[in-house]
């Protein structure tokens, strides 16, 4: 097809898939910006497509995965559609396609070019024939820089014996066992940059906090910072701190409590986010102010926060990430702790770290089967063995994270199942229609029962002090948090919105809970960061009639303080602009979060965000008791076998090429 009819029809096809509806809105003006800039090849639709591929959490666009599948490749249901005939009616050969590439004034090949400075909206990697966007070939580049010069140099090791003297004072060794969180220990108080990453219950904060009792065994005056991705997540992480560290009289840990005098944060907050910018205050011209950076949940990291975390990073300040490699993705692009943590399961140290780990911890590991350079693998520690989850959740857990179909279903054997009613009744959208259907009824119901007690806490209310007052809501919080429905979707007859209606219907219909959006009992989630409250995306209250003057106020948690034993502060709900109810939540929403008793449940038609780690995430929330709703056996086993596959240029090696 001649040049200009390709220009055509390539302006055509991007505006066809818009229309179709396979293009977002930004995807196809990227593909008529390039058109505009006079690119005449079918570059300007790889151009549309890689921003596409970007909101799919992709960093980059693979061109012979392109071309041999496209349809897979952009994760498209062609079933109904045309794309492929489309598409290959569109694109020339890959040779052809490379030749264009290279001469094309809208994408820089970085071959042999620096790219930093670069203003091409587009970059192509020859090498490993991956198209990106600009900022996030930047953003792979300049990460892949920071790592490789922290990895290259193995900080110098110290005396191991000192070390090993204060580790065993800390953790107790495991009887016939290794105890990765001695090594974890010993790893962390020698690398400046180190990863724990281990399943829930694996002790990962447990952890943590020795390995910052050993660094003030060592240095007395530590700056420290505990942050994670989301607001709720960085409550969650200080509560687990805080536990880990109560009730204790050993001295190394009486110094962390001590060297803690920052609450965790949001990396937003302690970047310093600017408004309406992707910058932040914190940078390499100004880094942060601490010598140990702990970041929690580091799963939830994305590539473009990621770059801006450890270009915040100075060269003497530690910076520790904890996760579990096995969870879900973060929502923007990327996936850097599952790309870190590649083959971490095998433990291959260099020969020399190996020797040192063993000596500072006490511990000694299996011999390895081949020899390997230092490298990044030497950074991470991979924890096993759950303290917490035991019996048929960790059973299941473990057989959904294997993609192993037949050992998930015996494991669902010792599952709680609640039967689902059928698609049409659950549609419904008023308690009359339930009522039609008794095993509708008694399935919404049974759902809803396990706010009972939170519900009667509610209404029971406190009078008194204000002391009594605070320390009543607190025990609301507290009971609220241990029952929760989990949804795989959004909306959608299964969905949170679906859910969150009908448990309104049936927890308001009994009480005397007040009319409108605002009534008493209802629980609320903030939707976005709101700094002048103080309130982050996830953070959960609790709607409650004050018992002094009976005006509904919002309770939400706080740090426990002298002058503020119950933890809890009153918000008017006319300050709040983004809140949604939510008896229920997404997983995703859930992440960083723990329940007593949780209630995943699963749509009953397929849907691409149904993998097995949506699945291991939702059913590793719960910390007792878990309950399913399976409405179709089918996607239950797809959703198994289906893992989330993100394409980036960190750390490409599988780990078959890494044994």
């Amino acid at each position: 097809m001649p040049e200009a009819s390709r220009l055509f029809a390539a302006k055509n096809t991007i505006e066809l898939w818009q229309q179709q509806g396979l293009l977002r809105a930004i995807d196809a003006q990227l593909g008529s910006l390039l058109q505009g800039a006079g690119t005449l090849e079918p570059i300007a639709a790889l151009g549309a497509l890689v921003s596409y591929q970007v909101g799919r959490g992709h960093t980059c666009l693979s061109l012979p995965q392109l071309l041999r599948d496209p349809v897979k490749t952009l994760g498209i249901d062609d079933s109904s559609s045309e794309f492929e005939t489309q598409f290959r009616d569109l694109m020339p050969d890959l040779a052809q396609l490379v030749a264009a590439l290279n001469r094309c004034d809208s994408v820089l090949c970085v071959a042999g070019a620096d790219a930093v400075d670069a203003l091409q909206p587009l970059v192509w990697d020859p090498q490993r024939q991956l198209l990106y966007l600009r900022r996030y070939w930047q953003y792979e580049q300049r990460i892949a820089t920071w790592l490789g010069d922290r990895t290259a140099q193995l900080q110098q090791a110290g005396p191991a014996e000192p070390l090993r003297a204060v580790i065993a004072q800390l953790i107790a060794p495991k009887n016939d066992a290794i105890s990765w969180q001695r090594l974890a220990c010993a790893n962390a108080a020698k690398q400046h940059f180190s990863v724990i990453t281990g399943g829930p219950g694996t002790g990962k904060t447990y952890t943590v906090v020795r390995v910052l009792a050993t660094l003030l065994s060592f240095h007395e005056h530590l700056r420290i910072a505990l942050a994670a991705p989301t607001g709720k997540a960085a409550a969650r992480m200080e509560e687990s701190v805080n536990a880990a560290l109560a009730d204790t009289d050993n001295p190394a840990l009486l110094r962390v409590k001590s060297a803690l005098s920052r609450k965790a944060s949001t990396l937003h907050r302690l970047l310093g986010s600017q408004r309406n910018s992707r910058y932040f205050r914190h940078n390499s011209a100004m880094p942060l102010p601490f010598d140990v950076v702990v970041v929690d949940e580091a799963s939830m990291i994305d590539t473009e926060m990621f770059d801006a975390l450890l270009d915040a990073i100075g060269s003497h300040t530690r910076l520790i990430l904890l996760g579990d490699k096995d969870q879900l993705a973060p929502v923007e692009a990327g996936s850097i702790l599952a790309s870190l943590c590649q083959g971490a399961k095998y433990r291959h140290y260099s020969a020399a770290h190996r020797q040192w780990l063993m000596a500072a911890s006490g511990e000694t590991l299996p011999e390895p089967a081949a020899s390997v350079a230092p490298g990044l693998h030497d950074h991470i520690v991979m924890l096993e063995g759950s303290e917490r989850f035991q019996g048929a959740i960790a059973d299941l857990a473990l057989a959904v994270n294997a993609c192993d179909v037949d050992a998930a279903n015996q494991a669902l054997t010792k599952i709680r199942l609640l039967p689902a009613p059928s698609l049409a009744v659950v549609a419904g959208q008023s308690m009359p229609a339930l009522a039609a259907d008794p095993k509708a009824s008694a399935f919404w119901r049974e759902l809803a029962s396990g706010f009972a007690s939170f519900i009667a806490l509610c209404n029971q209310g406190e009078v008194g002090e204000e002391e009594a007052i605070n320390a009543w809501a607190a025990r609301v919080l507290s009971t609220y948090a241990d029952y929760q429905l989990l949804t795989a979707l959004r909306s959608g007859p299964w969905g949170q919105q679906q859910l969150n209606r009908m448990m309104e219907q049936l927890l308001r219909s009994g009480s005397a809970s007040g009319s409108g959006a605002w009534y008493h009992g209802r629980p609320v989630m903030v939707t976005s960061n709101d700094y002048s409250l103080n309130l982050n995306n996830g953070d959960i209250g609790i709607v409650l009639k004050h018992p002094s003057d009976q005006r509904l106020r919002v309770v939400f948690p706080a740090p426990v303080t002298e002058a503020n034993p119950a933890g809890v502060r009153w918000i008017l709900p006319s300050r709040l602009d983004a809140v949604e109810t939510v008896y229920a939540m997404t997983v995703h929403k859930s992440q960083g979060s723990e329940f007593r008793h949780a209630v995943m449940i699963l749509p009953d038609r397929d849907s691409p965000v149904l993998s097995k780690e949506l699945i291991y995430t939702g059913i590793t929330r719960a910390k007792q008791q878990l309950s399913l709703v399976i409405p179709n056996t089918a996607v239950w086993q797809t959703a198994l076998t289906r893992r989330v596959e993100r394409l980036g240029g960190l750390f490409v090696a599988s780990e078959e090429q890494e044994l």
